[in-house]
């Protein structure tokens, strides 16, 4: 099985599917609990991760380095757990961050208001005034969640291989829909595509976290490219010390094979305020 990533509204059963998915398929499985484990290693703080999990930020949190680093080393978590297949990603931008990767199904779940309201009455034992403010509030929050980090309507059906509406369709009959599609011919050759990209994106990101995270290192508007370990660096340093230590800390890396570096040197570069 590859990777699934499942994006759901609020009353749509989407969390059901994952978890009878995860079950049915017994998988692996990130959600918001395992990410958070994997940030702990990281050394994200806790307070970061539940500040800006599948949330809104607030006005003042745009102003704040905390995301770059957070959006950072979620991607991270992301590859690393989608390089060792047959996973399932609950939210957290997966269909964003693992775009374009083939062998990965996006896959979106959505019901109608009216369907959403009678469930989420059902679960929170509420009037539909309340239950409307409950998935008003929590549509705001994943919207702007994807608004801030991606730059996404996370309702755009183009970032999804398949969009599924289970105000007519049960959890048992999208999980067969769902399995149809992973088990076809056309994902199981994708497979060993899949591998080699992830392998490749994985290595990109280990380089970034080295250069920037690990060795602080001033490299304006970083670029790192792999192909099959082959590597090539691309970015404006200001000073020739870190121009010669990239190079170094990029073959350090476990899986680098060559480093091209086409990072240009320009000392007064920081003069016009151009900042990574």
């Amino acid at each position: 099985m590859p990777i699934i990533t499942i994006s759901r509204q609020l009353g749509s059963k989407g969390s059901d599917i994952a978890k009878l998915l995860n079950k049915e398929f017994n998988c692996s499985y990130l959600d918001k609990e395992s990410l958070e484990k994997a940030f702990n290693e990281y050394g994200i703080p806790r307070e970061s991760v539940e500040r800006f999990d599948e949330k809104k930020p607030g006005f003042w949190d745009l102003f704040k380095t905390d995301k770059a680093r957070y959006l950072h080393y979620m991607k991270g978590a992301m590859l690393e757990f989608a390089r060792k297949g047959n996973g399932i990603i609950l939210g957290r931008g997966g269909q964003v961050l693992l775009a374009g990767i083939s062998g990965v199904l996006h896959v979106r779940i959505f019901a109608p208001l009216n369907v959403r309201l009678e469930r989420i009455m059902k679960q929170y034992e509420c009037d539909e005034r309340h239950a409307e403010k409950i998935i008003q509030g929590s549509d705001s929050e994943r919207a702007g969640f994807h608004r801030f980090f991606f730059g996404v309507n996370w309702e755009d059906i183009n970032l999804y291989e398949l969009v599924i509406n289970t105000g007519s369709l049960s959890c048992e009959t999208t999980i067969q829909i769902i399995r149809s599609i992973v088990e076809s011919e056309e994902y199981k050759a994708a497979e060993a595509e899949t591998s080699l990209k992830l392998n490749d994106l994985c290595l990109e990101h280990e380089i970034k976290t080295a250069i920037i995270y690990k060795e602080n290192l001033s490299v304006q508007f970083l670029e790192v490219q792999s192909v099959q370990g082959n590597v090539v660096l691309g970015g404006i340093v200001d000073n020739s010390e870190d121009l010669e230590r990239v190079d170094i800390v990029s073959g350090k890396i476990p899986g680098v094979k060559s480093v091209k570096n086409e990072i240009y040197y320009n000392p007064i570069s920081t003069a016009y305020g151009l900042h990574y």
